[in-house]
């Protein structure tokens, strides 16, 4: 299995705080088991911060879910998941999207969600950070984001890439808007560091 994945895409491999090894790689198509997996096991506040929608969702909802993910175009919709290896299988901890909006190209939509026992190890900033790198590549000059206003975790990643944005917040919704550098000459900030290209 592992020989498959090297020639679509070599993963990045990155060290969480607790010394974790996590590789981040673009899902394919047989990944839906893998985020079905992650998704099933989310608690209901995570759910719900990532979805705004409140209450379990129906084993097929998941499949339906992790099928779309990994199912889009990938000029217009890249997903990334992140995953561990704490024995010989993959196990997924995060996974995080980019859509590209259909009215305007130069807009690209982003959301993620890290499993409540990984969260707080620098891998949401790591892949923010990669979904950048993503959308710049892509002629995407700002990112979306739509969350509850309770979700104090996804505003603290995007303030911590010190880059300019707006956030606004409406019965009880918040909309924000990054403007995206021109280059790259932002490193990746604090925490996780990349160990391997």
């Amino acid at each position: 299995m592992h020989h498959q994945r090297t020639h679509i895409s070599q993963p990045h491999i990155f060290r969480t705080l607790r010394g974790q090894l996590v590789a981040v790689r673009p899902a394919m198509a047989a990944d839906a088991f893998l985020l079905t997996e992650l998704l099933g096991r989310l608690s209901e506040r995570a759910l719900r911060l990532r979805y705004m929608r409140s209450g379990r969702f129906s084993g097929e909802a998941i499949w339906n879910e992790a099928v779309r993910m990994t199912g889009g175009h990938p000029l217009d919709h890249t997903t990334l998941v992140a995953t561990i290896q704490p024995n010989e299988y993959d196990e997924a901890v995060a996974v995080a999207e980019l859509v590209r909006d259909r009215h305007d190209p130069t807009v690209g939509e982003i959301a993620l969600v890290v499993r409540d026992d990984e969260q707080q190890q620098g891998i949401g900033s790591f892949l923010l950070w990669r979904l950048i790198r993503l959308a710049q590549r892509n002629g995407i000059t700002s990112l979306s984001a739509s969350m509850l206003a309770e979700n104090r975790a996804m505003l603290r990643l995007i303030h911590a890439l010190d880059l300019p944005y707006t956030a606004t917040t409406r019965y009880g919704e918040t909309q924000v808007l990054v403007q995206m550098p021109r280059n790259l000459r932002h490193s990746l900030p604090y925490r996780a560091h990349r160990i391997e290209n």
